[in-house]
């Protein structure tokens, strides 16, 4: 069918439900696409016959170009035979490691939430680019069938690796990477679910993020090797080391002692009790929405920064990379967090207006649209500007 011209207004925005309709950015997201014009189609699973039967119609009727997004990567699969030879679509990706590779090569753009992952591609960083994980999960002190599931399957990935990765060498030597295609939407952020408080002060340091981040890599970008590794193992090595301070002196509060996900109200209390939230996006530098969340509370953060996203990440955050340092060494460096927290949380609290409006979902469409216009991204959104 003939191409036509990316407009996110114009587009058919081809989502899965189980996520857009749960998912507290996925349904602002929606709600703000409704809003401009453009047209929605929720796929139920992969395995919702009628609506892949009903889209099938829908696709082979117009030249619409489709824009993937919040689908996991059975679903789409599952969309596959409907864009084999069609095509005319994009790709919007989260963790874009995890996307199969056809959809990543084949999509008219692929918008990265993670500036990390346009990096990579443009060669400016590799997927790991310091320290690594250990060679196996442990899923100890958060035992779940995720983090079980991950420590049985990470032996199988690292038997398979040397093939798989040779494999994956084959695909980006097949792979023309064309950089004015890849575009930058980050994550929004919404004032009504970062409001301001004045919450009593309950602990000098918690940590309300998980410390187990494992995924199968299918992105030939990805080393396979790296398949179900805990990603996340800088947060959880601090998260232990303050954890091991608890009461001598420190007030400490750690979600993983939790039973249960904590919901969303409960979270935000916990994050607006704290004078210090531990914050990292693994060891893959990955932007993660909790960076806003926290800085827009007026709660600093300690942690490891990002090398590409968030300008102002900085101004906020209080550096502590426990892939470098010893639980000894982190005592002192917790005594000195403490006496930054005044001029952190201000910092905080003076990014908070210009971060909700740099971050607003339809300034967010407003920039991606302007990509695939051709534009540059403006400098406040990254520390080293792209080079597409």
């Amino acid at each position: 069918m003939t191409q036509t011209r990316f407009s996110i207004n114009d587009s058919l925005w081809v989502r899965g439900a189980a996520i857009s309709q749960t998912q507290r950015n996925a349904i602002s997201e929606t709600q703000a696409l409704l809003a401009r014009g453009a047209r929605i189609f929720l796929l139920k699973s992969a395995e919702d016959k009628d609506g892949l039967q009903q889209l099938k119609r829908q696709l082979w009727q117009s030249d619409t170009h489709v824009i993937l997004s919040w689908l996991n990567p059975d679903e789409l699969n599952a969309l596959r035979p409907l864009l084999q030879d069609r095509k005319n679509f994009s790709l919007l990706t989260d963790d874009w490691w995890i996307y199969p590779w056809w959809f990543m090569r084949e999509a008219e753009y692929v918008l990265f939430r993670k500036y990390h992952g346009i990096a990579v591609r443009l060669g400016q960083a590799a997927f790991l680019s310091g320290a690594k994980p250990p060679l196996l999960l442990d899923p100890r002190p958060q035992i779940s069938k995720y983090s079980i599931s991950g420590a049985l399957l990470r032996p199988l990935a690292l038997a398979a690796s040397p093939f798989v990765d040779l494999w994956k060498w084959w695909q980006r030597h097949n792979e023309q990477i064309h950089p004015e295609k890849l575009l930058y939407f980050p994550f929004a952020i919404e004032p009504t679910n970062v409001p301001l408080s004045n919450e009593k002060l309950q602990y000098d340091f918690a940590n309300t993020g998980g410390a187990c981040g494992i995924w199968l890599m299918r992105d030939p970008y990805a080393p396979f090797h790296y398949s179900f590794a805990n990603l996340y193992h800088d947060r959880k090595l601090l998260t232990d080391a303050i954890a091991g301070f608890e009461g001598n002196p420190f007030k400490f509060y750690d979600c993983r002692r939790e039973k249960k996900l904590l919901p969303y109200a409960e979270y935000r209390l916990k994050n607006q009790q704290s004078r210090f939230l531990i914050a990292s996006g693994g060891l893959q530098d990955a932007t993660v929405p909790k960076y806003m969340e926290y800085a827009c509370v007026g709660t600093p953060m300690i942690g490891r920064s990002l090398p590409f996203d968030y300008p102002w990440l900085d101004d906020c955050l209080f550096p502590a990379d426990m892939m470098h340092l010893t639980p000894e060494q982190i005592k002192p460096l917790l005594h000195q967090a403490l006496d930054c927290y005044p001029t952190l949380r201000q910092n905080c609290l003076n990014w908070r207006e210009r971060l909700l409006k740099l971050y607003d979902l339809h300034t967010l469409l407003d920039l991606l649209q302007a990509q695939a216009d051709g534009k540059k991204i403006p400098p406040d959104y990254l520390k080293q500007q792209n080079k597409t």
